[in-house]
């Protein structure tokens, strides 16, 4: 009786040695490279942050590097900063062979980590997203996440309407550009640049390494421009990025690989979603650590 109550109590909790039997699966499918999985949360208001470079450097530490590293990686938006520190910190590590694996959803600065590996493995149903920067503005009495590209243009549009007025009264121009803060604006167009430019020197170093750089931003307006993609939270599947010429390694559904990667998706997700003891999780064959 008491190892089935044992044996409930590990299910129930979803614990690491449930997952390492997958990730041992992983890690022979693709060739011994030590195999890293981070999860966060959806539901989290704990976006990716440098405190989770720090975490996936630890278990880098000690683990064994040598045929390269795989990041099975599913999680929401963050720090741009904090993804250029994972790539850096995952290329060092892999001696130049580093690949993500996307189990379903690797949105903006997750997608941003993506773009800095040598390639990207997905599924027909795993989604990539924008990596335009978001910022919170207070519509009414709510608060909403708006792409500072739209706040930007509609500053500029105010601006240029206002000086360029021929007839008319200036004061609703005046009374509309009032509620902007000019240095914020500036803060938001340096935060745009710079999620275009850790994006594009990633690539330039990785999967479009020797590629020119304007044709490396002429190939990624599908993350970068939201005139484009129209909406943050837009899908990119496979097919969506055909013309980007990406190095993506598509995941067979029938696959024993993408069962193994499906079945530690369900349970990491799992973990993180109840979210008792974290919502951010880092595995790999040695260990496990959670964060709030």
């Amino acid at each position: 009786m008491s190892g089935a109550f044992n044996s409930i109590q590990k299910e129930v909790s979803q614990d690491h040695s449930l997952r390492k039997p997958l990730l041992s699966q992983i890690k022979k499918l693709r060739s011994g490279r030590a195999v890293v999985s981070f999860f966060i949360s959806f539901y989290s208001r704990a976006p990716l942050s440098q405190e989770d470079a720090d975490m996936i450097e630890e278990v880098l530490c000690n683990t064994d590097t040598a045929k390269g590293v795989s990041l099975i990686l599913d999680a929401p938006g963050g720090d741009g900063l904090a993804a250029e520190r994972i790539i850096q910190i995952c290329r060092r590590y892999s001696k130049g062979d580093f690949e993500t694996i996307v189990p379903a959803r690797a949105k903006s600065a997750a997608t941003m980590v993506c773009l800095g590996s040598d390639r990207i493995l997905m599924s027909p149903v795993s989604e990539l997203g924008p990596i335009d920067p978001q910022i919170p503005i207070k519509i009414g009495e709510s608060w909403q996440w708006v792409a500072a590209h739209h706040v930007i243009n509609t500053f500029d549009k105010l601006l240029s309407d206002a000086v360029g007025l021929k007839a008319g009264h200036i004061e609703p121009y005046l009374q509309q550009l009032a509620q902007f803060n000019a240095t914020q604006i500036e803060m938001f167009r340096s935060a745009t640049r710079l999620s275009e430019n850790i994006a594009i020197s990633s690539l330039a170093k990785g999967m479009l390494k020797g590629t020119p750089k304007k044709e490396i931003e002429n190939r990624i307006k599908c993350f970068t421009d939201p005139e484009v993609t129209l909406s943050h939270g837009r899908a990119l599947n496979i097919e969506h990025l055909a013309d980007a010429g990406l190095a993506i390694e598509e995941i067979d559904l029938r696959s024993d690989l993408w069962r193994a990667i499906r079945d530690l998706y369900v349970r990491s997700k799992f973990v993180v979603d109840r979210g008792e003891s974290g919502r951010k999780l880092v595995d790999t064959l040695e260990t496990s650590y959670r964060a709030a």
